[in-house]
């Protein structure tokens, strides 16, 4: 499809088997959404039918109650409490083509921006420039982890580990070294929730998430 390319990568961390999935979506072709419902949860693969979308992944997180913990746009209406300070953006503005990954220790949220979809989460991975972010709260936990990278041509790439084989720093020091070209990268919820679902034509790619999350990207055809 036109703009959207899907990939597996084999890694090996740290002596750890790991099979990445990724896919990289150009906003020059696609348009990409917020999607938020507390109350109907769902699981990647069914926000990826219910949105008739090409590309699903998990968002940020999220409380027992499934409400978002971090500020939350889902179309033009805002939610949850913004994160100063730390953490970073997944920003849209207009119909859903214009996309960014932001640090809001540089570019905080401010209030009435014309943000049609947003979600935030912590830690950035990789901050603005390329750089990993050396300064992340790592407590060395090992997890399934997803992460949203913008890289230098402005596409968009999003990336799950589905075993437990990174930590928060190592994920984010891997992603600035390798071959993604990432301009920021910023952490989406992991663990259970994590999950990247393509459709290619008839066929579904990717990896479910174990659990129903409240909030994903979508990403579609215009």
């Amino acid at each position: 499809m036109p703009g959207l390319e899907y990939r597996e990568l084999p890694v090996t961390i740290d002596e750890h088997a790991e099979r990445l999935r990724l896919a990289r979506a150009d906003p020059q072709h696609l348009r990409f959404r917020v999607v938020y419902q507390p109350a109907q949860p769902s699981r990647v693969s069914a926000w990826l039918e219910k949105e008739e979308a090409v590309l699903a992944v998990n968002g940020g997180y999220f409380d027992p109650d499934n409400r978002a913990l971090g500020l939350i746009i889902h179309e033009g209406i805002v939610s949850g409490h913004p994160y100063q300070g730390f953490g970073g953006m997944f920003a849209i503005r207009g119909d859903g083509e214009r996309v960014r990954v932001r640090w809001n220790v540089a570019e905080p949220y401010m209030p009435g921006e014309p943000l049609s979809s947003a979600l935030q989460n912590f830690p950035m991975l990789v901050l603005p420039g390329g750089a990993p972010n050396m300064n992340i709260d790592d407590n060395g936990q090992l997890a399934p982890r997803t992460a949203v990278g913008q890289d230098r041509y402005g596409r968009l790439v999003f990336i799950v580990s589905p075993g437990s084989v990174f930590t928060l720093t190592r994920l984010g020091q891997w992603l600035a070294a390798s071959d993604l070209d990432l301009e920021a990268a910023l952490n989406l919820d992991g663990g259970s929730s994590s999950g990247l679902m393509v459709r290619e034509g008839a066929v579904l790619r990717g990896i479910d998430s174990w659990v129903e999350v409240p909030d994903a990207i979508v990403v579609e055809t215009r």
